[in-house]
C-alpha cells in the first residue's frame, strides 16, 4: 500500500524578486497615468468653475448694464479722472482696496487664507456672489493654500480666489468692447511666441468676442497671493500653468495650460509658456495695456479705452 504525501513548494528568492520587480514596474507605469488623469479631471472642474463665473458675470451685466468693477479701474480712474471712493463690496471679487491716491497699504495680512477679514470679504462681498452663492466656484481644485513661489506652477494660492477678471473691462458697457481705435503708437508688443506686434495711431482693431480674453487663472506669485490679493488681471500679471506634471514644470522652457474664459462665454485651456504676462495675451487680440515692457506707461491709449466711464463713481457715492 502506497502512502500519498504532499509538500508545499515555497517561492525561491529569485522568483520573489521577479514578482516584486513586476509589481514595481506596474506601479511605475500606472502612477503617472493616474496622476495625469487626476490633473485632467481637475482641469475640467477648473474650466467648469470659470464657465460658471462667466455666467454670473453676464447676469450681472444684464442687470447693471456694465461689467462688474475691478481694482484696476480704481487705479486708472485716479490717473485719468476724479478718484473714486474705495468702499468695500464694489468689485467682482469682494476684496478691499486701501489705495489712497497711488499709495498702496496692504489690505490684508498673510497668510491670506488665515486672515478672517480676507475670508469674510472674498468672495462673499463681491458683486458676482449673489448670482453664484458658492465660494468653491472661485477656486481651481489644483490651487491649494500656501506660499506662492516664482515657479511654473506658482506654489500655493490665497485659499479664496484663483481667477482674475480683465482689469480694463471694469464698469465698461458691453458695447465698448466691440473694438478700439489707437490714440497713439504702441510699437513692439511682445507676443507669447516671442514675436512682436505693433499698433499705430488711428489704427482700429475689432475685438471678436471669441478672442477677447475676459477671465484668467492667475499665477499667485505676482499679485493674487502676493502683495495685493485681488482678482484684477493687468498687463504685468501672469497666467498660472498649474495643470502640468512635475516633469513638465522642470523643463528648461516649460509650457502649461492655463484656464481662460472669453467674452462669448466659452472657456479654453490653451498651451502657453509658463508665466506668460497679461500684456503678451492682450497684444494677441489688440487690447491696449498700461505698463509697457520699456519706456513710459501707455497713458494715451488707456485714457481713451476708459474714457466713457461714468464718474466719479458708477455705483453711487
Amino acid at each position: 500500500m502506497t502512502q500519498m504525501t504532499s509538500s508545499k513548494r515555497a517561492f525561491t528568492l529569485v522568483e520573489l524578486l521577479v514578482v516584486i520587480s513586476i509589481i514595481g514596474l506596474l506601479i511605475a507605469i500606472l502612477v503617472p497615468t493616474f496622476s495625469r488623469a487626476r490633473q485632467q479631471v481637475r482641469g475640467v472642474v477648473c474650466s467648469s468653475h470659470l464657465k460658471q463665473l462667466m455666467t454670473g458675470m453676464h447676469l450681472y451685466v444684464t442687470d447693471e448694464g456694465v461689467f462688474p468693477g475691478t481694482h484696476g479701474m480704481f487705479y486708472f480712474q485716479n490717473l485719468f479722472g476724479a478718484a473714486w471712493p474705495r468702499i468695500s463690496g464694489v468689485t467682482w471679487d469682494g476684496a478691499r482696496d486701501r489705495i489712497v491716491g497711488l499709495e498702496v497699504t496692504p489690505p490684508y495680512v498673510k497668510p491670506y487664507h488665515l486672515d478672517p477679514e480676507f475670508v469674510d470679504d472674498v468672495p462673499g462681498r463681491g458683486t458676482l456672489f449673489p448670482y453664484l452663492k458658492d465660494p468653491d466656484v472661485y477656486l481651481c481644485p489644483s490651487d491649494k493654500p500656501g506660499d506662492a513661489t516664482d515657479t511654473p506652477r506658482g506654489g500655493g494660492g490665497n485659499g479664496r480666489l484663483s481667477y482674475s477678471l480683465n482689469a480694463f473691462v471694469g464698469y465698461l458697457a458691453p458695447e465698448r468692447l466691440g473694438g478700439f481705435t489707437y490714440a497713439a503708437d504702441a510699437p513692439d508688443n511682445l507676443l507669447p511666441d516671442g514675436t512682436a506686434r505693433s499698433f499705430t495711431a488711428g489704427q482700429h482693431v475689432n475685438f471678436a468676442p471669441a478672442a477677447f480674453m475676459t477671465m484668467f487663472e492667475e499665477h499667485p506669485n505676482v499679485h493674487i497671493n502676493a502683495g495685493f490679493p485681488e482678482g484684477s488681471f493687468n498687463g504685468i500679471d501672469c497666467i498660472a500653468t498649474r495643470h502640468m506634471s512635475a516633469t513638465e514644470a522642470n523643463h528648461p522652457n516649460p509650457k502649461g495650460r492655463a484656464t481662460i474664459a472669453f467674452l462669448d462665454d466659452h472657456v479654453e485651456r490653451p498651451l502657453y509658456p509658463a508665466r506668460t504676462e497679461g500684456r503678451a495675451l492682450f497684444a494677441e487680440y489688440g487690447q491696449p495695456y498700461f505698463w509697457r515692457r520699456s519706456g513710459a506707461p501707455d497713458r494715451a491709449n488707456i485714457a481713451r479705452f476708459i474714457r466713457q466711464l461714468s464718474g466719479p463713481c458708477p455705483w453711487g457715492s
